[in-house]
């Protein structure tokens, strides 16, 4: 049955299948033709009027700037700023060393069109009428490009669109595209070159339009029961080697005079991206336009492998059902991962405010093992925090320790003469004492029963040695809810499926190698990444 809405245009009375798409359709691993034959097109109509209208005013500023390009250099004040100066500046505008500047990235705004369309007379295959010119490539067909070579395990930019639609027909036409043919000359519905697809994915990244569409995404996804709202979240951050490279720049001393004349302080030294200009003039040194960095947010990340000059980004996921919530680019790679926790969570529920009340519980890694951030948590979100216990150079303690017991690691185990970590099995509140036991082996038989120190460690014929240790001895751990008790393990294992979404984000769905520079782009990959998922978790 064909509902009246959709008769908008004549349907076709003939309907070629090719012998690949039959192949293809019959195959249901093959995700990508199964998503973009069934993507619901009719959701993104609003959309695509944005994008239609944006891509009238790009081009009539694109005009506009090219006139005024010349008078405009001519007739804007001299910059005096060296370069050298600007490197300064640009450093302490960071996040990592400023604590004014916001921790995630905050889209700049955009002047909105003067020109509007009608989103009811957009479809596939039909944009708005122009009065002059060739008629635009079709949003939804683009669309799909750019969703199905995410899909394919590649990076959802212009070359990789580009690459996909030239080589594989089968894939230009589950889009939507016909392939070009000299004798029929200029199609609109042809597949468009790389300088149309990077026009494309500029309009929508500098309009939020990739955002918008993931945000819109994953509100339908939960208000249509797709995805099931979870008391408990979990937080991480990821992070994408950069595509620039990074330059060691020497902090200036902000007190000299605190050193004194004679005594000598090692010069602190940060990571930082290139300094430059985004203008072509020959002398970038003295030309009029402002200094900036070459790669923003791109800072040094550290992991436990190592060293990276990165991107970094803060996710969110329900861990239950593994799916993620959000993914924001922060705006200085090299801040802590802890920074990132608590405005998340701000913009998590300004968006999808009907989770705030259901939240009741946040999982993160180490970094986030701060009693002032689960204060804070606590404080405004009635939230629970919790992170493995993070030692913070804190070294094992080996004196004034009971009998037996050879030491207490960073987190507060004890350990015995022979080796056996010790298992909290409880509090006691009366006398403010963590109550520890030693461990069974595979036959569940207490390993003091053979041991060769029971002697000078255990006295009792039966059981197991117990330790009690004061509250003030281990302050790091929780009396309420011990972070060396079972149950507080069985809870954070949850936290290991944010690790899985990152693989999906970075190489199931896209690449990890970044191809463009600054945290716009990066936001947008995220953007991408996030709504393919979505797109997925709908229509499976």
């Amino acid at each position: 049955m064909v509902l009246a809405e959709d008769l908008e245009v004549q349907p076709p009375l003939i309907h070629v299948m090719e012998s690949d798409d039959v192949y293809l359709q019959d195959h249901a691993e093959v995700l990508w033709f199964d998503v973009l034959r069934n993507l619901d097109w009719r959701s993104l109509r609003p959309l695509a009027a944005r994008y239609y209208e944006a891509l009238h005013q790009f081009n009539e500023d694109q005009a506009r700037e090219r006139r005024e390009r010349e008078t405009q250099a001519a007739q804007a004040p001299r910059v005096r700023e060296s370069q050298h100066e600007a490197t300064e500046r640009l450093l302490f505008e960071r996040a990592s060393l400023s604590p004014n500047i916001p921790i995630l990235y905050e889209p700049q705004p955009v002047a909105q069109p003067t020109t509007r369309v009608d989103p009811h007379t957009l479809r596939p295959g039909q944009p708005p009428v122009r009065l002059a010119g060739k008629a635009p490539k079709c949003f939804f067909a683009m669309l799909k490009a750019f969703v199905g070579v995410t899909l394919r395990g590649r990076a959802p930019e212009p070359e990789s669109v580009h690459e996909e639609l030239t080589s594989n027909p089968s894939f230009a036409r589950t889009c939507g595209f016909t392939l070009p043919e000299a004798r029929r000359g200029y199609r609109q519905s042809d597949v468009p070159s790389l300088r149309k697809l990077e026009q494309f994915d500029q309009i929508m990244t500098q309009h939020g339009f990739w955002s918008a569409a993931a945000l819109d995404q994953v509100r339908r996804n939960l208000r249509e029961g797709r995805l099931q709202s979870e008391p408990t979240l979990v937080h991480d951050t990821t992070h994408y080697p950069a595509f620039s490279t990074m330059r060691v720049v020497d902090l200036p001393d902000s007190d000299p005079e605190t050193a004194g004349p004679t005594k000598r302080r090692k010069k602190k030294r940060k990571s930082h991206p290139k300094t430059t200009k985004s203008c072509r003039c020959k002398n970038r040194m003295t030309c009029r336009h402002p200094w900036i960095n070459a790669d923003d947010g791109a800072g040094t990340v550290a992991k436990s492998t190592g060293l990276f000059w990165a991107h970094k980004a803060s996710t969110l996921a329900f861990p239950g059902q593994e799916i993620l919530l959000d993914a924001v680019a922060m705006t200085d790679a090299a801040s802590h991962d802890s920074r990132s926790l608590q405005p998340h969570l701000q913009r998590l529920f300004q968006h999808h405010p009907d989770l705030e009340p259901i939240v009741t519980r946040v999982l993160d890694d180490g970094a986030a093992d701060d009693a002032g951030l689960k204060d804070d948590l606590q404080h405004r979100w009635k939230i629970e925090l919790l992170a493995p216990i993070n030692p913070r150079r804190r070294k094992p303690i080996r004196n004034d320790l009971p009998r037996g017991i050879d030491h207490m690691t960073v987190t507060g185990t004890p350990v015995c003469q022979e080796g056996y970590p010790f298992e909290l099995i409880g509090t006691r509140r009366d006398t403010e004492h963590f109550l520890f036991r030693a461990p069974q082996d595979e036959n569940r038989t207490p390993v003091c029963r053979e041991c060769p120190q029971k002697q000078g460690c255990y006295r009792g014929a039966s059981g197991a040695r117990q330790v009690t240790l004061a509250f003030a001895r281990l302050p790091w751990l929780d009396p309420e809810f011990p972070q060396l008790s079972k149950r507080f393990r069985h809870i954070l294992a949850k936290r290991t499926s944010i690790e899985r979404l990152h693989k999906l984000m970075k190489y199931d769905y896209g690449d990890e190698r970044l191809t463009k520079r600054g945290n716009t782009a990066f936001q947008a990959r995220l953007d991408k990444t996030l709504w393919v998922m979505h797109l997925v978790l709908a229509l499976h």
